[in-house]
């Protein structure tokens, strides 16, 4: 293994298309922790520098790594290059890897890339979608082709942002000879030092989910959930007649009541509540949340602080502080079963789902009887009224109600005073 390896995690970037969800991308929690920090779990490296930004510096800087860690601000989201450029002194003639903060990748694959004995080493996984792509001479990788159009891949191999080169400030003086007003900088750099040196690729097959979409949430949940474990922690109260299945991770002070049933993968925060009568299928609950009372959670990422009663939420994505009434259903499918799609920065999208429920912002509140049709977003901080079908994207901080008028007025029918016995007809 080789030694004084720098890891360079890059959390500057802001999430933009993240949206309704505000928590920022290198922040946002699974299982009680960032992303990134369950990528680095196994890191055996000399020291991590995280590249930040104003937002989310001082939270980063609270948590607690494994290893030496600093975090070097990046003042505007530029983009991959300009965040190694802002900690360009302290990797000087550093060998690095190069690691992004918002891919949920097996924290195994950073020990395979820097076993290698070339200058440099990159990872490859086989997959369709518009990612970078890698371009080989042979069996040897001699670029990155940034986005290229369907059908102009030159491989079938994805590049995965967890990069081993072997000299830091290589890489630096070939980012700062580049002048391109495309967010491909670092890719073209990597390409250049391609051409110069030689580079092992190294052919991944593990877990890969990006969180750049509010609903790719759900696919990083997922692909944490592989190789989660039953784990029950302390001072948990589970009722009778509660049936858990499979691996099913329980945290501190959680209370589960009678008649519920629990199906793995599924993680539950500290001083949760599940009530009575729920099903939870392969879900995400967050802490102090309220499962209460015969709701029906599934496939859903619930945050902290979520307050549900009689409730169906399918596929769905609840960031933090968010209740809903009772009787309120988030809708996960279209009546033909078709793909979902959204408007993502004013763009119509797919979303490569048939099952996506509702995503919803911080602090929103859904009234009572409400229904929230497949795939809606719905801004931090604003409330739908009850009653209310909701088809369309709602901005923060938005009152939706319903528009309609209670008439009273003088009842000339009275009831009579004996109804007939209907049971005769029977």
């Amino acid at each position: 293994m080789k030694k004084d390896i720098t890891l360079i995690v890059l959390a500057g970037g802001e999430g933009k298309r993240l949206w309704p969800l505000t928590t920022n991308k290198a922040l946002f929690p699974f299982f009680g922790l960032p992303l990134f920090t369950h990528t680095i779990a196994d890191a055996r490296v000399a020291k991590m520098i995280i590249v930040t930004n104003p937002v989310n510096d001082e939270i980063i800087r609270s948590y607690k790594f494994p290893i030496p860690t600093s975090t070097v601000i990046q003042k505007e989201p530029k983009g991959m290059a300009d965040g190694l450029l802002s900690c360009r002194e302290a990797i000087a003639h550093s060998p690095i890897v190069v690691m992004s903060v918002d891919d949920a990748i097996d924290s195994e694959l950073l020990s395979h890339v820097i076993s290698t004995d070339t200058f440099g080493a990159i990872p490859g996984l086989k997959r369709s979608g518009p990612f970078g792509y890698i371009k080989f001479k042979g069996d040897r990788p001699i670029g990155i082709v940034e986005k290229p159009k369907e059908g102009d891949e030159p491989s079938p191999y994805i590049n995965i942002v967890c990069h081993y080169i072997s000299d830091g400030s290589e890489l630096i003086s070939e980012i700062e000879k580049i002048n391109s007003s495309a967010d491909d900088v670092y890719e073209k750099a990597l390409t250049n030092l391609m051409a110069r040196h030689e580079f092992a690729f190294v052919p991944y097959e593990g877990v890969f989910a990006p969180l750049k979409y509010p609903w790719q949430v759900l696919s990083v949940m997922n692909a944490l959930f592989d190789g989660l474990e039953y784990h029950k922690g302390k001072n948990v109260t589970i009722k009778k007649n509660v049936i858990i299945e499979g691996a099913v991770y329980i945290e501190d002070n959680v209370k589960i009541y009678e008649n519920t049933k629990i199906v793995g993968p599924c993680y539950i925060g500290k001083n949760t509540i599940i009530g009575n009568n729920s099903i939870i299928r392969e879900s995400h609950i967050g802490a102090d949340s309220v499962i209460g009372f015969n709701c029906d959670v599934t496939r859903s990422y619930i945050g902290d602080n979520c307050w549900l009663h009689m409730n169906y939420v399918g596929d769905s994505v609840l960031e933090k502080n968010i209740s809903m009434g009772g009787g309120a259903k988030l809708a996960n499918l279209r009546l033909d079963d078709g793909e979902i799609a959204t408007l993502v920065q004013d763009k119509k999208i797919s979303t490569g789902r048939n099952k996506l429920g509702a995503m919803i912002g911080a602090g929103a509140r859904v009234g009572v009887n409400a229904s929230i049709m497949p795939g809606v977003k719905i801004g931090a901080n604003s409330f739908v009224g009850s009653g209310i079908v909701l088809s369309a994207d709602l901005p923060e901080d938005s009152f939706c109600l319903l528009d309609s008028k209670m008439v009273i007025k003088k009842n000339t029918r009275p009831a009579p005073a004996k109804r007939e016995d209907f049971r005769k007809h029977i």
